[in-house]
């Protein structure tokens, strides 16, 4: 009769057994694929770089055994690591630095394989840069209506009175390359959310967002800074 609900069919056992197997096997696939890709992207990253040091361990260090071969190598190259960037910070250091970039950037194979590889670092290193994007916002981007993420540089004065915030919007999937704007601080919010959610989010497209993402509204009282306390301090010691 019309309205009547059918029965569910009962499945054999034999299909209640293939379903079961199917359904542990996708969540054991789940849980072994990121753990392989995890250790296969550490040791592809280990035989390009601290990896080339270990016949320099076994030919001029004491007789070790196999397994201290790789944490010495690593340990080494870690201490390398400090020295460059100990480099990078004098005058001289980034000067040589800056020549260097140039002498690649105008080799023609090089210099593509140089600027894509420059720019995967930097991707990673923006969740460090909290000197450089100091807070998390939501402005009205690229029209009012639409909202997107955005980080606060610092704050600029208008016409010599009015205070704006510079403001740069990520663009997707690489947050390097954005739009700056100058931006009232009674049109955008304010987030709770950290740098390493706003870049998780811009990077896949929306896909690793929070799902809940709490915003405030930033009145435009100049007593109330976007900028951390923290930054202002560090710049006046200075």
């Amino acid at each position: 009769m019309f309205g009547m609900r059918k029965k569910p069919v009962k499945k054999s056992i034999p299909a209640r057994i293939r379903d079961s197997l199917r359904m542990h096997m996708i969540r054991g696939l789940l849980l072994v694929v990121p753990l392989g890709v995890t250790a296969y992207v550490l040791y592809f990253c280990y035989s390009l770089t601290a990896a080339y040091l270990a016949p320099f361990i076994r030919k001029y260090l004491f007789t070790l055994p196999e397994y201290m071969i790789v944490p010495i190598s690593v340990v080494l190259f870690c201490a390398f690591l400090y020295l460059a960037g100990l480099l990078a910070r004098v005058y001289a250091g980034r000067k040589l630095i800056g020549l260097t970039e140039m002498l690649l950037r105008h080799i023609p194979l090089v210099k593509s394989i140089y600027g894509a590889s420059k720019q995967v670092v930097e991707v990673i290193s923006i969740q460090e840069s909290g000197g450089n994007y100091q807070s998390a916002l939501l402005v009205d981007f690229p029209r009012p209506g639409m909202k997107a993420f955005a980080f606060v540089t610092g704050k600029i004065l208008v016409n010599g009175n009015q205070e704006y915030y510079k403001v740069f919007v990520p663009t997707t999937p690489n947050p390097t390359s954005g739009y700056f704007e100058l931006v009232e601080p009674s049109l955008v919010a304010q987030s709770t959310l950290e740098m390493e959610d706003i870049v998780k989010s811009v990077v896949s497209a929306g896909i690793l967002t929070p799902e809940v993402v709490d915003f405030a509204p930033v009145t435009a009282n100049p007593d109330a800074p976007l900028l951390e306390e923290d930054s202002e301090d560090e710049e006046e010691e200075e």
